[in-house]
């Protein structure tokens, strides 16, 4: 019995085993090739391979298992396992040769050898090549791909696209050796004579499963229609074209043919069908099923698509959904409505075979049709088609946008009080995301009159919008008169409507939501004075920042009488104001500076008014109006004018960068002015972390030029250089606007963040003469003091060859020009103390070692060198928070130190 070793067919790429050697094992009988039943003239055709299949060997072989072997001569990469057969049968037995073996052989030669015993001995056989075929020319008319809804016409194979809907069917019939794995490969080619051929591929590499063959059936692949419906539709053929590979291999490009009558599209290593069919071609260009257009932001409700503004701010877009697209393809898109005739909004160029087909919907076209429907549609045109076809409309109703509601200035909490201003009231709106496609706008209030009927006043009508109304929003005055006529304290409302694209009546405008707000008109008969700034006695400073009036308003006032106001200032004094005569209208008002209120920020000045009469010798004190004067909240934050950025929290203040002294700056605000007094303190972490507080300035009187261009001063370098690196430094600005020392504004604090260079000293000798010391001797450079303690020889500076960034001109010499026959002790003491040093040795040949000494004498650290390497770096930081304060250097080697740095 014969059986199959099981390991894979065909290798991966990193699979190196070598093929089986064919040559005769040492000491092996060789015996005769084997003789295969389908071989004819050194040929298997693919009909005998339809019929089993046997190899016979050798008459002398004996009963043991022989083994048989195969490889493709041309593709030894192609594994095909072993077949031992178990049969025990002496003499020249047959064996079965899997049909697979063959398949996978066709193109190919075949090389097979068996090896088993003779009378117990080894034998190898001698091998057998032989080719092994596709199917012929004969065969392949049966195994040709077809179209399916071919016909003969007039004796002549027509394919006629108006034969049938749909996608196009190529059948590809299943070939009688077809084997599990075995993969097809099929292209269609139209104008294939024509110098310039069009290609489908239908199927590329699809393996063949144990379903398909069992099914008997043909194989069956898609030509989209669209594709076809692309192609000239007359005096045109269509040839389909089939490959197989069977032998397990990847595919490899087509072959490449001078003539392009001659191209396939088909793998170079694929078996090819020999036979092509090929049919007249038929074309409709008619495309099938064009969906409508979609605008991705529109949604469907209600049996409806809609289209919701928000989500088109910055526009719209439109797909071609399901388009099956081609390269040539131009696909255009347009758009209509109620009042707006159809408009291109551009066309799109298909580069690539699949390519979607999308454009942008402009958002003045979306504002063109708010609360209208919206039609969109597409063409789509090819090359080889004279007019384009029209997709089905997509009708979108577009929803009424949100605009935002209007906004009055003056307004204090929906608000409109007559008393805090004097002027026209300013109302203002933004139009909103769609504000440059508005064309006209219109605005006008409704309220009560004060007998309680209907009032409306028009403030714009049909007002072109301009750039400015785009950018900012619409601002416009509203008269004093107008809103004087309304009912005190009642409701009125605010409209605004906006007309888009064409629109310029008043009945096709978007309105607005409409804003409510409430009147206040002057008070005419409370006895309190009243402040025109203020609201219920509040007062923001920043709207007295001109000034401000104290009305004063009674019943039954007269031009005989005498007022007089009085404000009462924070050091008990009263501001001296002129008295007035009353009004026959009842109201009088008095005039006070900016600067009453500034002076009293965070105060609650007491405001009366005496009333002097011919008919009362003594003057009538009014009810007080105790004002508060709320502390300004315009502020701003000082400066370190070396930060960067500038004028930002967090700011770097990098001192690395900065020569001396930084430079503080407070901006100059509204209220500040000369003779008022201010203070700058300054918070941050210390060197050893704790908190460092320090005061650029106190009771500092501001000039008149301060208070017009800023407070500048200079933050000192020296309480700079106390503060710790890379920590945050507050700067604080404070302002007694009394001109005392009661801080009664404080500025917002600026936080920023402070970079302290490292303090380093270096020592290079450079600029040094030579000078050499014996014992007892001594030499002083700005960094240290160089002391002989002890030792023969002599030391101190001198140059020698150098060693680049080690040894360069002079440098500290140990035991110079001959090492010593005992130690030299050398100590350098630092005319400063530090955390670490850092310094090059060269030349050392011998012990050397160097002890590192607090100011105290206490040993710190101890480097030991031994010759080994000759040139280095030494690098000794204090531990804990210890200083170091001298060193000293035991050697007897004629050495150097140079390249001192010194971290204080």
């Amino acid at each position: 019995m014969a059986k199959q070793t099981s390991t894979r067919e065909t290798p991966s790429n990193t699979d190196n085993a070598p093929t089986p050697s064919i040559t005769p094992q040492p000491q092996a009988l060789e015996v005769d090739a084997p003789i295969i039943s389908s071989e004819l003239y050194g040929t298997i055709t693919a009909e005998a391979m339809e019929k089993d299949s046997y190899l016979t060997v050798d008459s002398r072989m004996d009963r043991l298992d022989i083994t048989i072997k195969f490889s493709i001569k041309e593709a030894p990469e192609i594994r095909l396992n072993d077949v031992v057969d178990s049969s025990g049968q002496p003499g020249a037995r047959e064996i079965l040769i899997p049909q697979k073996y063959l398949t996978m052989s066709m193109g190919y030669t075949l090389v097979v050898w068996y090896e088993g015993t003779v009378s117990g001995k080894p034998a190898v056989s001698l091998t057998k090549e032989v080719g092994v075929t596709f199917y012929s020319a004969e065969q392949s008319k049966a195994l040709a791909p077809r179209l399916k809804d071919e016909h003969i016409y007039q004796n002549t194979p027509t394919y006629d696209m108006h034969d049938h809907q749909g996608d196009e069917i190529v059948e590809i019939p299943i070939p009688p050796l077809a084997q599990v794995g075995d993969k097809i490969y099929c292209s269609v080619v139209i104008e294939q004579f024509s110098g310039k051929p069009v290609f489908y591929i239908v199927a590329y590499g699809d393996a063949l499963t144990l379903k398909d063959i069992a099914s008997g059936k043909k194989l069956e692949f898609e030509i989209p229609r669209g594709w076809l419906a692309r192609q000239k539709p007359l005096y045109e053929s269509i040839t389909c074209q089939a490959a197989w590979i069977t032998s397990g291999e990847e595919p490899q490009p087509p072959a490449e043919v001078e003539n392009p009558d001659e191209e396939t599209r088909l793998p170079r290593n694929a078996l090819q069908i020999q036979h092509r069919r090929t049919a007249a071609f038929i074309g409709d260009q008619g495309l099938e099923n064009l969906q409508p257009p979609h605008l991705r932001q529109s949604a469907f409700f209600d049996d409806k698509w809609c289209l919701n503004p928000e989500l088109t701010k910055n526009g719209g877009d439109v797909d071609a959904p399901q388009l099956d697209t081609y390269a040539g393809d131009q696909v255009c898109f347009y758009v209509s409505g109620p009042g707006y005739e159809s408009k291109s909004l551009g066309c799109v160029e298909i580069q690539n075979d699949g390519d979607p087909a999308s454009i942008k919907l402009p958002r003045c076209v979306i504002a063109c049709l708010f609360n209208k429907s919206m039609t969109l549609s597409y063409t789509v045109k090819f090359p080889n088609l004279d007019a384009a076809q029209p997709s089905p409309d997509r009708v979108v109703n577009v929803l009424t946008p949100r605009l935002s509601p209007s906004e009055i200035a003056e307004a204090t909490h929906g608000k409109v009080n007559l008393n805090i201003f004097s002027e026209d009231a300013t109302a203002f709106v933004q139009i909103g995301d769609y504000a440059t496609c508005a064309n006209y706008c219109w605005a006008w209030i409704t309220g009560k009159h004060e007998h309680g009927s209907d009032y409306r006043s028009d403030t714009l009508i049909k007002e072109p919008v301009t750039e400015d109304w785009m950018n900012k929003g619409v601002e416009t005055f509203i008269p004093r008169d107008t809103l004087q006529k309304m009912d005190d304290c009642s409701d009125f409302e605010l409209h605004f409507a906006y007309g888009f694209c064409e629109a310029s009546d008043r009945s096709d405008a978007i309105e607005a939501p409409a804003a409510k707000f409430h009147i206040i008109q002057e008070d005419l008969m409370l006895l309190p004075p009243t402040v025109d700034k203020a609201e219920d006695n509040e007062l923001e400073p920043w709207n007295a920042r001109v000034g401000l009036e104290v009305t004063v308003s009674y019943l039954r006032m007269s031009e005989k009488h005498q007022i007089a106001l009085c404000w009462e200032r924070p050091n008990g004094l009263y501001w001296t104001l002129e008295p007035q005569h009353g009004s026959r209208e009842g109201v009088v008002k008095f005039r006070l500076p900016a600067e009453a209120v500034i002076e009293s920020m965070g105060e609650t000045p007491k405001i009366i008014y005496t009333v002097t009469t011919t008919c009362r010798e003594k003057a009538q004190i009014s009810l007080p109006l105790n004002l508060k004067i709320n502390l300004p909240t315009r502020l701003n934050a000082p400066n370190v004018l070396e930060a960067t950025p500038p004028g930002v929290d967090h700011g770097i203040v990098d001192l690395k960068v900065i020569n001396g002294n930084a430079n503080s700056f407070e901006n100059s605000m509204w209220f500040l002015r000369k003779g008022h007094t201010c203070w700058l303190r300054a918070t941050g972490t210390g060197e050893n972390g704790n908190p460092h507080t320090f005061v650029v300035y106190a009771n500092r009187v501001i000039t008149e030029e301060e208070a017009a261009k800023g407070v500048a001063e200079s933050v000192l370098r020296a309480d700079l250089d106390k503060l710790k690196d890379n920590t945050n430094l507050t700067l604080t600005f404070s302002v007694s606007t009394q001109g005392s020392s009661k801080e009664n504004v404080v500025c917002p604090p600026r936080v920023l963040t402070v970079l302290v260079p490292p303090k380093v000293r270096y020592e290079n000798f450079t600029g040094q003469p030579t000078r050499l010391i014996s014992e007892g001797g001594s030499i002083s450079v700005p960094t240290m003091n160089i002391s002989f303690i002890s030792g023969p020889g002599r030391a101190g500076i001198s140059t020698f060859s150098a060693t680049p960034g080690m040894l360069e001109g002079p440098a500290l010499v140990l035991a110079d020009s001959n090492s010593a026959t005992s130690a030299q002790r050398v100590r350098l003491g630092l005319t400063f103390t530090c955390k670490r040093v850092r310094c090059a040795y060269t030349w050392n040949h011998y012990p050397t070692t160097v002890h590192f000494y607090s100011p105290s004498g206490e040993l710190l650290r101890t480097v030991s060198l031994n010759g080994n390497p000759l040139n280095g770096w030494i690098d000794v930081s204090a531990p804990g928070g210890s200083v170091i304060g001298y060193m000293e250097i035991h050697s007897s080697d004629w050495m150097y130190f140079d390249f001192f740095t010194f971290w204080l």
